[in-house]
């Protein structure tokens, strides 16, 4: 019985620690994710040596909807896309120094924004999928707006 609960004990005490640090782990991930599309693309303007106040003047004009909502049609276009956020924010970034506005439910500006930072024509099935990107980013639009 001794070496029974000397077991007990042991997988008792590993499975606390474990247990411990994983939320940690999911409070950092959550963190990282925390941060919006409009703040990654401000940092990409501050970064190619726009000053803050206007980077977030240049990043407010080229939203043109709520910033939750371009957020969330964003992250949409992103997963769905398979583009990453860094790649997405840059070109973003490089859009709103051109002060042009960002409509994530259009189906051209979406294969525009696409082809842009893949720096290529889009196949057949990409445009499927951005096809649906749009409709989808319209639907949240109409739903939320």
């Amino acid at each position: 019985m001794t070496t029974k609960n000397l077991l007990i004990s042991t997988l008792l005490a590993t499975s606390l620690t474990l247990g411990a640090s994983a939320p940690r782990q999911r409070t950092q991930v959550s963190q990282e994710k925390s941060i919006s599309v409009p703040t990654q693309i401000v940092a990409s303007l501050y970064n190619r040596g726009i000053e803050r106040d206007a980077a977030k003047k240049l990043t407010q004009n080229m939203i043109n909807t709520d910033e939750e909502l371009f957020s969330l049609m964003v992250e949409n276009f992103s997963s769905e896309s398979e583009i990453s956020m860094d790649d997405l924010s840059h070109e973003l970034g490089k859009m709103a120094l051109n002060r042009k506005v960002a409509d994530f439910s259009s189906y051209s500006f979406l294969i525009k924004l696409a082809q842009s930072v893949k720096k290529e024509s889009l196949s057949m099935d990409e445009l499927h999928k951005v096809e649906n990107i749009a409709s989808k980013n319209q639907l949240i639009n109409r739903t939320f707006s």
